[in-house]
């Protein structure tokens, strides 16, 4: 079996999907990591990457769980290593790889990462932000460690760690007229446009919501990011649904956002921390979740009934 170097150089190209970027990174020479990769494809007889020229490189089935394990074998060896050279209150070192759902990152994400990283200035974290299911992807090829995201687009080889439920609440222009309610009903809104994130678990689970009252809600547009949305309901027309409440009411156009409760009990979803199912929890993972928790336990909601 070929050495750990490989292995990591394997990974590190699976990571930025370009070996000219791997080498950058790990400051050795391209034709050393495709040596690399290509004894282990040898070796272990498969095709890990599908190359495409000017496109970089692609995993290909087998390679995403080639990747995975690698990462896994790397973390034990590194485990190990420390286990004769350091103790368990030394301090964290590395690099920690952080996938996040992007719609509710920018509030929650770079507070975690700031208290973190003073407290930890020796790691170096990743961030790999996409909706629910490049998410899921981004834990599954092993691109990363953990995941910040909701638990409604589910995947059989991942598991949740919930953090705090979560209530919908639809937000709107101060001067659309259904603002001045402080509680709607779904049949309040069936009728009005929806601006409506389209992203894969999202839509699904606001489609699934209106179901459940046997209603079907009137799509107007669908942005694919939130910021998208805020504008769009901005102009006063329509409105949309969000999970987490952002203390910024103003919009880019400077018009009034406001947040309005729903009275009809929705379909439960919480924010969770998310791992691979299989892979074992490192210190240095198991050290982010925590400061995680410590911040995300009082997320401001809906108000559930």
């Amino acid at each position: 079996m070929h050495n750990l170097r490989h292995l990591k150089y394997v990974v590190e190209a699976a990571r930025h999907g370009n070996i000219t970027q791997a080498s950058h990174k790990l400051l050795v020479s391209q034709p050393a990591i495709s040596a690399a990769v290509r004894a282990c494809e040898e070796e272990f007889g498969t095709r890990i990457f599908i190359r495409k020229p000017s496109r970089g490189l692609f995993l290909t089935p087998s390679g995403k769980i080639f990747v995975k394990r690698a990462r896994e074998l790397l973390a034990n060896a590194e485990e190990f290593h420390k286990l004769f050279v350091e103790s368990e209150t030394a301090a964290l070192a590395g690099r920690l790889e952080l996938a996040c759902f992007a719609s509710p990152a920018p509030l929650l994400v770079p507070p975690i990462i700031q208290s973190f990283s003073k407290n930890h200035p020796e790691v170096d974290i990743g961030l790999h932000e996409g909706n629910m299911e490049q998410v899921a992807s981004y834990l599954n090829n092993g691109t990363a460690d953990l995941a910040l995201t909701y638990d409604i687009f589910l995947d059989d080889n991942i598991e949740f760690e919930v953090i705090a439920q979560l209530t919908p609440f639809a937000i709107m222009s101060d001067k659309n007229p259904l603002a001045k309610r402080k509680r709607l009903s779904l049949l309040d809104l069936v009728d009005a446009p929806l601006m409506l994130l389209d992203s894969p678990g999202y839509r699904e689970y606001f489609f699934n919501y209106f179901g459940n009252y046997k209603l079907l809600p009137n799509v107007r547009y669908r942005p694919t990011t939130y910021e998208m949305i805020r504008g769009l309901v901005s102009t006063g027309e329509g409105y949309s649904m969000s999970l987490i409440k952002i203390k910024n009411t103003r919009a880019y156009n400077n018009a009034n956002i406001v947040n309005v409760e729903l009275s009809d009990p929705a379909p439960r979803v919480n924010i969770v921390l998310a791992y691979p199912k299989d892979g074992r929890q490192s210190r240095l993972v198991k050290a982010f979740a925590e400061v995680c928790k410590a911040h995300l336990t009082n997320i401001e909601t809906g108000v559930a009934l």
